[in-house]
């Protein structure tokens, strides 16, 4: 995967993490107004009933967050994973680049027989 579409990636994550965040922000402040409005309305008795409301609230706006975190490592360190396939790919990629170039007839010779063996492999296939 080239750095171009790995960023691109990553900018699609932060962009999805920051959204939730919002929305969660959004969600947690609208919550908690109305709950305020509705305790306004009724009698003062209710005040524990908003207070327990509010906490509700509050967990459930904090295990979000909580998510999001783990999320958010999760991401980077498959975000690492995949760095480290890439530059693996690269190494393998520039030594059979190199065996080709110090052996050219050994590796035209392997790889017609790899042709020839999966041309005989697939014409069974009728």
């Amino acid at each position: 995967m080239d750095n171009n579409t790995q960023n691109k990636i990553e900018n699609k994550i932060d962009s999805a993490r920051d959204g939730i965040t919002k929305i969660n922000r959004d969600v947690r402040a609208d919550a908690h107004s109305t709950i305020d409005r509705v305790a306004d309305k009724v009698p003062p008795t209710t005040d524990r009933l908003a207070q327990s409301a509010h906490n509700g609230v509050d967990k459930v706006a904090d295990t979000v967050n909580s998510v999001n975190q783990k999320w958010d490592g999760t991401v980077e360190r498959l975000s690492a994973g995949t760095k480290q396939l890439s530059e693996n790919a690269k190494v393998w990629a520039e030594s059979g680049r190199t065996q080709v170039r110090s052996h050219p007839a050994l590796s035209v010779l392997i790889a017609a027989a790899a042709g020839y063996g999966i041309s005989k492999l697939l014409s069974s296939r009728k």
